[in-house]
């Protein structure tokens, strides 16, 4: 966000690591996860493209042989969708 407010997305443990002309990213390593005790991190990611108003939400495998894997398909919680929503809405975005 742009305001120096933490964003919805700070408060749920999402970083904001891009903010460009083209686009925002946040990310989210799930610390808590019980795959890392197999050697896998998940990582999502949330991007927003500014110029064609599309969300792309996907997760990242990390493995302990240092190999990555990457799912297109996400699954978000409700407070996930509202803080997409909040960005949207930033973004001026109709919805």
């Amino acid at each position: 966000m742009t305001n120096g407010c933490k964003s919805e997305f700070e408060k749920l443990g999402y970083e904001q690591k891009e903010n460009s002309d083209e686009g925002i990213q946040y990310v989210k390593r799930d610390k808590d996860s019980e795959m890392q005790r197999i050697g896998m991190v998940t990582i999502k990611l949330l991007e927003f493209y500014k110029q064609s108003k599309e969300i792309c939400i996907y997760t990242t495998y990390k493995y302990r042989d240092g190999t990555e894997s990457k799912s297109e398909v996400g699954i978000i919680c409700l407070k996930e969708l509202n803080a997409i929503k909040a960005q949207a809405l930033e973004l001026g975005w109709q919805l």
